[in-house]
């Protein structure tokens, strides 16, 4: 037997009977319901009978999961393996992984869904700010283990110590670790860590990160909530401190022209991945994962459909683009397209001369014999080649904050900047270069007072 009560105007408890147990007592099984105030009473008679059939189903089935009686961590389980294997990346899936078993599990994972309350979230947000929250540190390396490390390749190092290629990267450039990490390579390499890093104490989490943590634990509830598991999700009712946006990093026109100088003593790949990157704005993942059949010499443009990623305990992998928005077709300058077939003729060059030896992979950048090159080669290179010239330091990824300064100033609509860059909501592009924008727009002053000084206009 099946039937519905009424809670309040719109909610609604759905409740299905199975009978009685050994001991005489009956099996019941319920479920909240919220319905939208915006149907009719014939509508919503007709949705409160169609939810209850289905409600009936999934119990008789044994496929229903009760808000009341699953744990947080026990959802997160069925999550995990029924949404988020199939619609996360797999570097977003790793990150959300870390994040739910070192801090958000063991802090709300034994409350259960219907009994999440914002208050719960609210009091895990703030013993995030907590100064014990991390007590590791940052340890940075010394010129010493520069000097130690010089021999070995970044993937040497992975092989040798198992700590990621990325921060074996970053060791090499003298960037900051966390302790287990410098304590893993020490170990492995017999080094004295004291020696190999100096320590500042870091115990604080940053909002960003703070609210990160938060984000997933909101994309979970979300999903329990169109899962019909609970009514309501708990972290749209948490007000919480707006981060302050960092203006993005890049390099004006000047520095632009002397990087540009600089490159071309540089061999022909990088010099093409570098004018290839400023010229449209490209993601790391999707330059390197771009093939030549992605390039229309014709028409001069260029189809960036995925990215090559390389994660941990996963490898080099191609994935699909951060978002729908990320398939694009974008228009190359002249320049640009010269410069994409004097490398492709190069690279054909190079294919004739290793003849069978060459590897026939569908990459545009590839190794001279055409291996695939690690999608952490250009990030790599490119902080080199700026250590080598004395050059103001940008991120490989800061090339593309660079070419949005460029279109804005050369006044290119928000909307054609949105599309060329790949984003998903033309308001993503209007906050992350907000002050980008404002200066633009200051120069509009200046122009209008050029305008009236044209027209001798006189006022006073």
């Amino acid at each position: 037997m099946a039937f519905y009560e009424q809670l309040s105007k719109y909610t609604y408890r759905l409740t299905v009977c199975q009978g009685y147990d050994s001991n005489g007592k009956k099996l019941r099984k319920r479920k909240t319901i919220k319905l939208s105030d915006k149907l009719t009473d014939k509508q919503l008679e007709k949705e409160l009978t169609r939810q209850l059939i289905l409600f009936e189903k999934v119990v008789n089935d044994g496929t229903y999961l009760n808000g009341e009686s699953v744990s947080f961590k026990e959802f997160v389980d069925i999550w995990l393996k029924d949404y988020a294997a199939e619609n996360l990346a797999v570097s977003t899936l790793v990150s959300y992984k870390t994040k739910l078993r070192e801090r958000i599990i063991p802090a709300i994972g034994h409350i259960k869904l219907a009994k999440l309350q914002p208050t719960h979230i609210l009091h895990f947000y703030n013993s995030l700010k907590d100064e014990n929250i991390r007590l590791d540190g940052r340890y940075t390396p010394t010129e010493r283990l520069k000097t130690v490390l010089a021999p070995y390749t970044a993937k040497q190092l992975e092989n040798i110590t198992g700590i990621s290629y990325k921060t074996c990267q970053r060791l090499q450039l003298l960037e900051d670790t966390n302790k287990s990490t410098a304590e893993r390579l020490c170990d492995t390499l017999h080094l004295n860590i004291n020696k190999m890093f100096t320590y500042k104490v870091r115990r604080t989490l940053s909002e960003k990160s703070i609210r990160s943590h938060i984000g997933i634990i909101g994309s979970i509830l979300s999903t329990a909530v169109k899962w019909n598991i609970i009514v309501d999700n708990p972290v749209r009712r948490v007000d919480m401190k707006k981060v302050p946006r960092k203006s993005v990093k890049y390099y004006d026109d000047k520095q632009i022209a002397i990087m540009l100088n600089l490159l071309e003593k540089e061999p022909l790949m990088f010099r093409t991945m570098i004018y290839l990157t400023l010229d449209i704005g490209l993601r790391k993942g999707e330059l390197t994962g771009l093939c030549w059949s992605d390039v229309n010499f014709e028409e001069s443009t260029v189809n960036i459909n995925k990215q090559r990623h390389y994660v941990m305990g996963y490898g080099t992998f191609e994935d699909k683009p951060k978002t729908e928005a990320g398939i694009r077709i974008v228009t190359v300058s002249k320049t640009v397209c010269r410069l994409l077939k004097a490398y492709k003729n190069y690279q054909n060059r190079n294919r004739l001369k290793f003849g069978t030896a060459w590897h026939n992979t569908p990459y545009i950048f590839v190794l001279e014999d055409g291996k695939e090159i690690s999608p952490h080669l250009p990030y790599k290179w490119f902080t080199k080649f700026l250590e080598r010239n004395n050059l103001p330091k940008i991120t490989f990824h800061q090339l593309r904050h660079t070419n949005a300064s460029l279109m804005i100033s050369a006044g290119e609509d928000i909307v054609t900047v949105s599309g060329r860059l790949g984003h998903s909501d033309k308001n993503i592009t209007l906050n992350t270069y907000s002050h980008i924008i404002k200066s633009k727009e200051a120069q509009v002053a200046n122009k209008m007072e050029e305008f009236y000084t044209e027209l001798n206009v006189k006022i006073l």
